[in-house]
Order: structure tokens, then sequence, then C-alpha cells
């Protein structure tokens, strides 16, 4: 349970505070709740979507929707989509394309990619509950869950760009168990959201998570905890879609 209320207090706004003298190895560990953190998002989707879809259309209730989505996590994913499309499109080296994604300012390329994943989130989201609306809930549900087992995924399995930083403090805490009870949680929560597409959904978005994944440490040599956040948000529009095509 401690796990879970870390992992919930990173990854979401609800307010929980530090206490003195916790263990920064148990905080990191708590990746391996993050899927769980997923489902508690997801949920929080569905009850707001209920309420708003009752009052609104369904292209406004998709607006309204995005928004919450973006308020419940902070925007904390999205930052770090916006810092990689800004390193990874307007560096030409290494160093320098690490330089930029530490750079809290947002340039052209992090203020377009932002504008674009938020318009296709609330499109597909629209298209969803216009034309599969028996959908919708498993994708509310299922789409947080996916994004943040890509998190744990990517960061057991390739190495940092960085020697220091939030992504590194993860990367040097998680073990198998973490990766396992992750994956075992997540697969778990999605059978009983979303039933065997949903399965299916979840080795097409890893593969192609992989790609992308790939792609960024070719560019960086590693990953960062931005990129972290960027595949998350990547892995939940993949969701989405490929929820939509199934």
């Amino acid at each position: 349970m401690k796990k879970l209320i870390y992992a919930l207090r990173f990854m979401t706004v609800i307010p929980i505070k530090w206490k003195e003298g916790e263990d920064l190895g148990e905080v990191a560990r708590s990746i391996s709740f993050f899927p769980f953190v997923g489902l508690i998002i997801g949920l929080s989707h569905v009850g707001f979507y209920l309420l708003m879809i009752r009052f609104f259309s369904p292209l406004f209730s998709s607006v309204l929707l995005i928004a919450w989505w973006v308020f419940i996590t902070g925007g904390l994913h999205l930052d770090g989509l916006a810092d990689t499309a800004d390193g990874v499109w307007a560096g030409t080296t290494k160093e320098r394309r690490l330089e930029i994604m530490k750079d809290s300012r947002t340039g052209v390329f992090g203020v377009i990619t932002l504008i674009s994943f938020l318009l296709l989130k609330t499109v597909a989201l629209n298209e969803i509950i216009t034309l599969h609306s028996n959908s919708i809930y498993s994708v509310l549900i299922g789409a947080p869950i996916v994004g943040r087992w890509i998190s744990v995924f990517s960061i057991y399995f390739f190495p940092s760009a960085r020697k220091e930083g939030l992504g590194i403090f993860f990367k040097e805490n998680i073990g198998i168990k973490e990766l396992l009870v992750s994956l075992f949680l997540t697969i778990v929560f999605l059978y009983f959201s979303g039933g065997f597409q949903a399965l299916i959904a979840l080795v097409l978005i890893t593969g192609a998570s992989l790609g992308f994944a790939q792609f960024f440490r070719s560019k960086l040599g590693g990953l960062t905890g931005d990129i972290y956040g960027a595949l998350c948000e990547v892995a939940e529009l993949l969701s989405i879609m490929v929820l939509i095509l199934l």
C-alpha cells in the first residue's frame, strides 16, 4: 500500500505529502505500481465522462475529458513530450539535444507536438464516443494503464542518457521484481477492463513503443525522464487508436 501511495503522489495531483525519513529506494521501487495508478486515473476518467456526457455533446465531452486527463496528471507526461520534441528535432548532436531538453522553456517543436497530440486524442475520443460507444470505458481505463506500463518497460530495458536526474533515480532502483509486478498488474487490469482485445492492443503498443524508444536511444545514446513521459503519451494515444481499429 505504501508503494501505491508513493506512485500516486508522483504521477497525479492527489495531495499526498512527503514524510520525514522516507526510504527513497522504496519511493523509486513504487514504479511497480505505476499501472495501478493508471487504473485509478482511468476510473476517474470514466466517472468524469459519465458526468459530462449527461450535459454536453460527444465532441465537447471529449474536449473536457482531455482537460481532465491533463489536470489529474499535472501535465507531467506532456511536459516530457514537449521537451523531447524540442531536443530531438532542434538539436544536431547528442549533447545539444540533452541541453535543450533540460531547458525549462518550450520551443516551437514542443508547442506543435503538444497541440497535435491533444487534437489527436480529442478527435480519437470523439470517434469512439460517437461510433463505438460500447468501447469507451475500456479505452478510458486501458489507455492510462498501458501508458504507465510502457514507462516501466522503457526504464527497465533501455540505458539512461544522463548520469543524474529523475530518470536515473528510477533506473537505478528497478529490478526484475518491479518489472514483473508491473506487467502482471497491467495484464490483469487490461483483461478485466477490455478482454482479449485489450491484451492484443498491449502487445501491439509495446512493440511500437520499442521502436520509438530505440529511435530516441539512437538520438541521445539512451533515454531520459522526459522520454519516459513522452513514451507514456505516445502509448496512450496508440491505445485509443488501436482499440478503434480492433
